[in-house]
Formats: structure tokens, sequence, C-alpha cells
């Protein structure tokens, strides 16, 4: 085994990267370290290239792992493309603030970042300075918990404008001009006032929202995006305030995944004229979906979680038929059961030479943030390259 040749032991490493669940399978990549030294360098690139889930109890052992030798240590620090971590109160399980900087600069190359904050409402001054020299090269951000009137997201969306892939997993109710001498929301805001205040820089090519912020907020985030968002994630149902301001960005988008579908999603879909993808998580058994879908649709998925009944494909037939462009059909094992109807799907994807994907990873993975040359994304050692 020592004799094979470090390229070669990564390419073997990369075909075992991801378990069936799309999880970097770091059990693997722990065994290959131990192999022998050969292997030891190309498991442990892959090894710390995602780092996830670092909590109290293994922030110290990842921290000396990178900051105990110069050497080794930076190499490792190099590595790291994805890094999910908690901040705040250590006795909740989280890192504090000046280790967090720390950490960051140990890891020059990285990409994506998930936090899970407790037990801090903000940032303070010097915290930011320090961030944003360090969070340069960031381009995804994710916000899996924070207080909800606490302002760092908008803290750290001033601060590293570069983000063009964000993802909000919480309700946010505190509001992006937060000043010393306004420190609280005034309830019926002038509008004129709302209209001159600066919107967010950040230029998104994709939003996930598990929960919708306020609508001024949502215009805010959204201000420099208008060009650039191709990608919309909502887990809520979108009401006629938050279609208005989507408005400007549907005919834009190529990728529309939605948690429900409703009269009131389907007022948004019929906005997307240009879209290429359609994702629904919780597919009704009775509400059409065929008369709301554009024609340019190349991959259709619906993803019911296991405890949604369902006894009839009926709507995703109907919707098989009427997407002359359709290349992909994306369903979950439950679609199998319905055994009538699903050989009838098969039967009519095959007519139209488009494949049909059985998938069982859960709705709540998310895909790597990349850019989308055609759809589906999923996650892929491929995407490994344009995550710089």
């Amino acid at each position: 085994m020592s004799f094979v040749p470090p390229e070669l032991v990564l390419c073997i490493l990369e075909h075992g990267y991801y378990t069936s669940l799309r999880n970097p399978n770091y059990t693997l990549l722990k065994a290959a370290a131990l192999v022998c030294k050969t292997w030891s360098g190309p498991a442990q690139t892959l090894l710390f290239r995602c780092a996830t889930k670092l909590e109290q109890h293994n922030i110290p052992i990842f921290r000396a792992a990178l900051l105990s030798s110069p050497g080794r240590g930076k190499a490792l620090g190099e590595c790291v493309r994805i890094l999910e971590i908690s901040i705040g109160e250590t006795s909740k399980g989280g890192c504090s603030a000046d280790d967090f900087v720390i950490l960051l600069q140990a890891c020059p190359q990285l990409y994506e970042l998930a936090l899970s904050i407790t037990g801090l409402h903000e940032f303070e001054e010097e915290i930011l300075k320090k961030l944003g020299d360090v969070g340069r090269k960031l381009k995804a951000l994710t916000l899996v918990q924070c207080g909800l009137q606490s302002p760092i997201l908008f803290q750290l969306l001033k601060i590293w404008n570069n983000i063009q892939f964000l993802k909000i997993e919480k309700e946010i109710a505190a509001w992006p001009w937060r000043t010393p001498t306004t420190p609280v929301l005034r309830m019926n805001t002038d509008a004129d006032e709302l209209a001159h205040r600066p919107g967010a820089e950040v230029c998104l090519y994709e939003l996930a929202l598990s929960r919708f912020p306020t609508p001024d907020v949502l215009t805010w985030l959204l201000e420099s995006s208008t060009d650039s968002l191709r990608i919309l994630e909502l887990r809520d149902i979108p009401g006629p305030t938050h279609r208005s301001i989507l408005s400007l960005h549907a005919p834009r988008l190529r990728s529309l995944r939605l948690g429900y579908y409703n009269i009131y999603s389907a007022a948004l879909l019929r906005m997307c004229t240009a879209l290429e993808e359609l994702v629904i998580y919780h597919v009704p058994t009775h509400f059409p979906l065929a008369p709301d879908l554009p024609p340019t649709i190349e991959h259709l998925s619906f993803r019911n979680p296991n405890h949604v009944y369902r006894n009839t494909l009926q709507p995703i037939i109907e919707a098989v038929d009427a997407l002359p462009s359709l290349k992909v059909l994306t369903c979950d094992k439950n679609a199998e059961q319905l055994v009538g109807d699903y050989e009838i799907l098969k039967a009519k994807c095959r007519m139209k030479g488009a494949e049909v994907v059985v998938s069982d990873i859960p709705f709540w993975v998310y895909e790597d943030p990349v850019k989308v040359h055609r759809f589906p994304r999923t996650r892929s050692v491929s995407n490994f390259d344009a995550m710089f």
C-alpha cells in the first residue's frame, strides 16, 4: 500500500469521501490516515477540508491541530474550505469570539462558514475589524442559530460583502439600520426614510430562508442582488407582501425550492418565467402543479418527508406531461410504493427521454454552494475545485 502514488491515493479517497447521505465519511478518512505515511497526507487533506460540528468538546482539538506545529498545522489550515462552528458562551458549547478570530486566521482558504451563536448578542467593533481582515475569501455563509433580536447577520454581511450564498435558518426580528442613536426599531417608520437607507452590498447568487424576515429587511437583503440572484429556497409560504418584493428577482431565477405548494406558492412560481429547476418538499395530493409550471423547467424534484401521507402521484404525472424540456425527475423512495402511479410516471419520463432519480438524501442536507452549469446540483468532490 505504501507504494501507491499519493495522487492515486487521493483519487481513491475522494471516491469514498461521501456517505450515502452525502456527509463526509470521517470514519474512512481517519482510518486511511493511519495506514501509512503515503496515505496519511492525502487522507488528512480531505479530513480537514470540511470541519463540521465544532463545539466545546472538539474545538480545542481542532485548534491544537492547526496551531501546534508551524509547518504541518499551517498546511492543514490551508486545507479547510468548510467550517461549521458554535460561538458564544463556552458553558453553552461554543468558543469565544477571540478564539473564533484565531481559527479563521488559521484557515486562510475558507470558502463556506456555518455559524451557531449562543449567548452572544453582537460582535464588538474590535472583533469585527479582525473578522473583516480574515474572512475576505468567504463566499458562503449559513446562520444556523442566533438570538431573535441579534444584529450579527447584518454585522457580518457588512464586513463580508463577497458573500454570494446565504442561508438563514432562524427567524430574524432585528433590523440592519440600528445605530447608537436609534438602538431599537421604531414603529411606523417614514417611507421616505426607509427608501434612503442603504441596502446590503452583497450580490447574492443563492438565498435560502427557513423563515421570512420582515419585508423591510428582505428588501434590504436583496438590494444589490437584482442581477445576480439565481437560486431561491423558501421553507415558509410567500405571502402577498413578500411576493411583491421577490417579483423583481423572479424572472431571472434559475432554481426555485419550495417547502410548501399552495395558491401563494403558485403565484410566485408563475413569475419565474426562466426557471430551469423546481424542487418541492411537500407536494399536495389534490392541488395541481401543471397549470403554473413554466415550460423551461429541466429538473423537477418532489421530496416528501416520510411522515407525510401520499396516496397518488397524479399531480406529478400531469406535471411531467406539461414540461416539454424535462431532463431529470427526482423523487423519494416513498414514490416507489405507489406501484401503479410510479410505473406510469416512469413511462411518461421514458417517452420524454427524461431520467428518473430516486433519492433518500434528507431535504435539510444542503448542496455545495457553487454556481451551477446545469441542474440538479449536489454535494460532490467535483465541486472542490470551484470552492476557492
